[in-house]
């Protein structure tokens, strides 16, 4: 297999929420067509760069802290969703301390980056003005991290708030349909 390599961001969208099943770290892990200047080459995500991943093992994709391999998660993946900004993912907390520790650092804004740790699999490479340039087409996302460097400046932190289910700037989404789960 290739090389395990991270990109880290500055969250576009990072929502913390509590629900029936605990708290929720929600943000863009990867955002599509920003650009990272990894030195040798310059680096962008297509759009469909992790959904055979996703397809596969959508929600049992790690969040580790600091990339840590060698402790425990401290939260997996409920779902995700491709938006205009990039690729979200929702991610419910361990219920133990560093999982209330890692809820907490984002409720401060004192830990607001999340950093993609994948497998490439697909590029796309082209010369433009003496730089290559690697469009990521397919990459196998192995894990997600919770950090604080980032290395995409185009996302940052929005929000960090609790969830309320009938609070439309909360939950826009659920908030717009509500009045169909009353009717039942």
């Amino acid at each position: 297999m290739s090389e395990l390599i991270t990109r880290t961001l500055e969250v576009a969208a990072l929502e913390l929420r509590e629900g029936d099943d605990g708290h929720h770290l929600v943000g863009v892990v990867a955002p599509f067509h920003a650009t990272y200047d990894a030195g040798t080459f310059v680096e962008d995500f297509a759009p469909g760069v992790f959904d055979k991943s996703i397809a596969e093992r959508g929600t049992r994709i790690p969040l580790l802290e600091q990339h840590d391999h060698g402790r425990n998660p401290i939260g997996m993946a409920v779902s995700w969703e491709k938006t205009n900004d990039g690729l979200v993912g929702d991610f419910r907390l361990a219920r133990t301390t560093r999982g209330d520790e890692a809820r907490q650092l984002a409720l401060d804004g004192m830990v607001t980056g999340m950093s993609v740790g994948f497998h490439p699999i697909r590029n796309k490479t082209q010369n433009r003005e003496g730089r290559q340039y690697v469009t990521r087409l397919e990459a196998r996302l192995d894990h997600v991290g919770f950090v604080t460097a980032p290395a995409y400046s185009e996302a940052q932190v929005v929000s960090v708030r609790a969830f309320d289910p009938d609070d439309p700037e909360v939950a826009p989404r659920l908030a717009r349909w509500r009045h169909l789960l009353a009717a039942e």
